[in-house]
C-alpha cells in the first residue's frame, strides 16, 4: 500500500476538525435557543454556516429563530425590533410567505398603513389568486376610505373562495354600513336638503355599488333638482342590476320615462323643443300606451311647425283617453289651424273637411263653423254656409265676425 502523502493527511485533519467546530457552533446554537437568547443562536448558526457546506439547512434554521424572535418581541409590542427581525427572516428566504404577513402585522402595527400596502401588492403580484391577500389588501383600502377599491377586493377575494371569512366579514360590513348612509340620506330627503341626502347616498353606493335600489333612490333626488342628466344615467343603471321583468324592473322602467318627460317637458319651457322631441321620442319607443307622452311630443310638434305630425299624436292620446276634454279642445284647434292653411290657399274641400272634424271634436265654438261657412262659400254650398253662419249666431249672438 502506498504511504499518503503528508499534505492529504493534513487536509483530513483539518476538515475533521472543522466538521466537529461546526457541530460545536450548532449546538451552542440550541443551547442559546434554549435559554431564549435567540440573537446568540443566530450568530452561532452563522458561523457554522460559513464553515459547512450544509447552506440551506443553517439558513432555513436561522430564518426559523429570527421570526422566532420577532413573534415574542411582537407579543411584547415592540413593533420596530419585531419588523427587523422578521425582515431579517424574510431576506433569508424570500419565498416565506409566512415572514412576509408579519412583516405586514408589525407595519400595521405601527400604523404604517402606506408600506403595508406596499407589500401586500409586491405579493399579490407573486401571487394573484391569493383571497388572503385581497381580503388584507381591501382592508388596508377601507382604512385609507378606498371604498371602491375595498370592494373590488372583496369581490375578487370571494371570485377565488366563495366562503373566504374575512372576504365575507369585511362584506356585511360593507352592506351595513351602506344601509345605513341609505337610511341618513333618506331623512335628508324628508327634510328637504336634497344635497347632503345626495352625498349620503353616494356613500351607500360606494360600499354596495350593485344595489339597484340605491341607484333608484339617487335617480329620484336628482330628478328633483333638475339634473335630469344624472337622474337617467342612474335609472339606466338601475335597470341593468334588476331582474328583467320583475316589479322592481317595472318600477325602475317608469321613473326612466317619468324622467324623460319632464326632462322634455323642461327642454320645452326653455324653448329647446328639438332636444324636448328627442327625449320624448326615447319615452315613446319604451312606453307606447302613455297618453301624457303623445301630448307632451304633439305640443312640440306644435311649436316646430309640425302640425299634420302634432295632430297624429293628439289623436293617439285621444284614442287612449277619448272623454278628455282638454285632448278633445286641443285636437279640435289644431284641426281648425290646418283648415285655415287650406282655406287661405283656397283648397276648399280639404278646408272644410278640417274644419268639420274640428266641430265634432268641440261643437260649443262659433268660429270653427264660421270657418267652415268660409270654405263651404268657397264649394258654392250657400245653404250649408248659411246653417253654419245660424249656428254660430246661437251660440254667440254678440260675435262681431258673423255679420260681415
Amino acid at each position: 500500500m502506498a504511504e499518503q502523502a503528508p499534505d492529504s493527511a493534513a487536509a483530513i485533519l483539518v476538515a475533521a476538525m472543522k466538521g466537529t467546530l461546526v457541530e460545536f457552533y450548532v449546538q451552542r446554537a440550541e443551547a442559546f435557543l434554549q435559554l431564549c437568547d435567540f440573537q446568540s443562536a443566530v450568530l452561532n448558526l452563522r458561523k457554522a454556516h460559513s464553515l459547512s457546506s450544509l447552506k440551506e439547512e443553517y439558513l432555513d434554521r436561522m430564518a426559523f429563530i429570527l421570526c422566532l424572535q420577532g413573534q415574542c418581541l411582537f407579543d411584547q409590542q415592540v413593533y420596530w425590533d419585531a419588523l427587523e427581525s422578521f425582515t431579517q427572516a424574510s431576506e433569508l428566504q424570500p419565498n416565506n410567505v409566512v415572514y412576509h404577513r408579519k412583516c405586514i402585522a408589525c407595519l400595521a402595527a405601527l400604523n404604517k398603513f402606506s408600506d403595508c400596502l406596499h407589500l401586500v401588492n409586491r405579493d399579490l403580484d407573486r401571487d394573484p389568486k391569493n383571497p388572503d391577500l385581497y381580503t388584507l389588501r381591501a382592508r388596508l383600502y377601507d382604512h385609507f376610505n378606498k371604498v371602491p377599491l375595498c370592494y373590488q377586493d372583496i369581490q375578487k377575494a370571494m371570485v377565488l373562495e366563495p366562503q373566504h371569512e374575512g372576504a365575507q366579514a369585511l362584506m356585511q360590513k360593507l352592506l351595513k354600513r351602506a344601509q345605513k348612509a341609505k337610511a341618513e340620506a333618506v331623512n335628508k330627503a324628508l327634510m328637504g336638503d336634497l344635497g347632503e341626502a345626495i352625498l349620503k347616498i353616494n356613500f351607500a353606493l360606494e360600499n354596495s355599488p350593485l344595489e339597484a335600489e340605491y341607484f333608484i333612490f339617487r335617480g329620484t333626488l336628482y330628478r328633483r333638482l333638475k339634473d335630469f342628466n344624472a337622474a337617467i344615467d342612474d335609472y339606466i343603471r338601475a335597470v341593468e342590476l334588476v331582474e328583467v321583468g320583475g316589479p322592481a324592473s317595472v318600477e325602475v322602467q317608469h321613473q326612466l320615462l317619468l324622467t324623460y318627460n319632464d326632462f322634455a317637458v323642461h327642454c320645452y319651457t326653455r324653448g329647446c323643443f328639438e332636444e324636448a322631441l328627442l327625449l320624448l321620442n326615447k319615452a315613446l319607443k319604451a312606453d307606447k300606451n302613455e297618453k301624457g307622452l303623445y301630448v307632451n311630443r304633439g305640443d312640440c310638434l306644435f311649436q316646430l311647425g309640425e302640425l299634420s305630425y302634432a295632430l297624429a299624436d293628439y289623436q293617439q292620446a285621444l284614442e287612449l283617453s277619448p272623454w278628455d276634454m282638454s285632448l278633445q279642445r286641443r285636437v279640435s284647434m289644431l284641426l281648425d289651424k290646418l283648415g285655415m292653411q287650406e282655406l287661405r290657399r283656397r283648397r276648399y274641400q280639404q278646408a272644410e273637411s278640417y274644419f268639420s272634424n274640428a266641430i265634432d271634436c268641440d261643437p260649443r265654438l262659433p268660429r270653427y263653423f264660421l270657418h267652415r261657412a268660409k270654405s263651404r262659400m268657397g264649394l258654392q254650398e250657400v245653404m250649408g254656409a248659411k246653417e253654419d253662419v245660424a249656428m254660430a249666431l246661437l251660440l254667440d249672438p254678440a260675435d262681431e265676425e258673423v255679420p260681415p
